[in-house]
């Protein structure tokens, strides 16, 4: 029986890239391909419909698999039902007749009436996609980078029948890398600061009646300052459990969804402190995205800011530096792509650690960990790693080889392939 997977682009640089990959890997193990381009938004939804429509005549399965929830409200016009191309499928019982489908107010959303097992991969904490996931297709699997997330998801969004872990993944650019200590980039780090994007999320803190929301905000955060291996949902919780003993499960989900800028505001101080301590140690880092330009120390010699760039762009970048520096978007048992990105360029990867990472690697194996609580011992490690070019270079190739086995797009479709097609 063929499968045809679905893909969804068009909207952001950095989902393309990885559902490239994922698009080439599951081609590469037999996979038919369909993707539906979200800038052509009526011909791609009806060059889907009639694809499904074909293939259900011929037998075929279905699976779309896509990332942040995009896709996830596709819906049928209005009158077209589906009857007659329901795709019976094994994962899922048919849903067609739902709450959804059946509405009479709402056109049927398309996973459910096609009965399509609709694999949602979030890059990001759950709490920033409240609505899609309280509103996601019955046929949904979501799967997280990391297993904070699992549990956050399991707790609060009883709706989504299945969830799982699925770390990040690294992509490779070309197949031959140049030695440590013929590349031009001291230090890399790709990423924005989030403190200068996050006013959008601020919400008014006086519509908290529960709490002081100001007071909530600074405490909250001064605790995962000086507390880093804490999550934010975590934390808000505690508070509001302090404060008050009367607040529901519900509010609580509530509270922690507004409250969410806090964990941007945290991973923005971390991501600020790693690099400008490096800096002022007389360490060159060149760094890529929005905010770097801003800070009171932007002016330090030792800071090379390139603006911001596309995602493509960046794995050049790290093809030709020595250290790819990362920090995590406040992710305590997942990692980032920067961290296999930066081993599959055979670059020396710096990057404070998680669960899941000490788990996975061995420090000063494959790679550079370091606790947030030490981020005062960064230089050192850094100075070490320049000062003992060989051994850093071992360092490199053997992140390489893990990334290159166990790390890919290509590794991370075989797990999905296994665990849910």
């Amino acid at each position: 029986m063929q499968t045809t997977i679905i893909y969804i682009t068009g909207v952001y640089d950095t989902l393309d890239l990885f559902t490239q990959e994922l698009k080439n890997a599951f081609e590469s193990m037999g996979y038919a391909s369909f993707t539906y381009d979200a800038r052509l938004e009526e011909v791609s939804k009806q060059a889907l419909i009639e694809c499904i429509g074909d293939g259900a005549k011929k037998d075929q399965r279905f699976f779309c698999v896509t990332f942040n929830n995009l896709g996830y409200n596709l819906s049928l016009p209005a009158g077209m039902t589906g009857t007659g191309m329901l795709l019976k499928q094994d994962i899922f019982q048919s849903t067609a007749g739902s709450k959804r489908a059946g509405s009479a107010e709402e056109e049927p959303n398309l996973w459910e009436t096609y009965n399509i097992p609709y694999i949602n991969i979030l890059m990001d904490h759950p709490f920033h996609y409240e609505k899609p996931l309280q509103n996601a297709p019955a046929t949904s699997i979501v799967l997280c980078t990391d297993r904070n997330h699992v549990r956050y998801i399991r707790r609060y969004f009883k709706n989504i029948r299945y969830t799982d872990f699925l770390p990040h993944a690294g992509v490779e650019l070309g197949s031959r890398h140049k030695p440590l200590a013929e590349r031009g980039i001291d230090v890399l780090y790709a990423g924005a600061l989030p403190i200068y994007t996050v006013a959008k999320m601020i919400p008014d803190l006086s519509s908290i009646p529960e709490v002081d929301g100001e007071e909530m905000a600074q405490v909250v955060l001064s605790e995962l300052v000086h507390h880093p291996d804490r999550t934010t949902e975590d934390v808000i919780e505690e508070y509001l459990k302090y404060k008050r003993n009367d607040i529901s499960e519900q509010r609580i989900h509530e509270i922690i969804v507004q409250m969410r800028f806090i964990d941007s505001y945290a991973t923005s101080f971390f991501r600020e402190q790693a690099v400008r301590i490096l800096v002022e140690n007389g360490i060159r880092v060149t760094a890529y995205g929005t905010g770097w330009d801003q800070c009171e120390w932007s002016d330090n010699p030792y800071l090379v800011y390139g603006g911001k760039v596309l995602a493509p762009e960046i794995l050049p970048l790290m093809n030709d530096s020595k250290i790819v520096l990362n920090t995590m978007t406040w992710f305590k048992a997942g990692a980032h792509d920067r961290i296999f990105n930066g081993m599959l360029a055979g670059a020396a990867v710096v990057t404070d650690d998680s669960t899941y990472l000490r788990r996975e690697f061995t420090d000063g194996k494959e790679l550079v960990m370091f606790s947030r609580n030490e981020i005062r011992t960064l230089p050192d490690r850094v100075f070490d790693l320049f000062g003992h070019m060989q051994s850093t270079q071992r360092m490199a190739d053997c992140g390489y080889q893990s990334a290159k086995e166990h790390h890919t797009w290509k590794s991370r479709a075989a797990w999905i392939r296994e665990a849910w097609m």
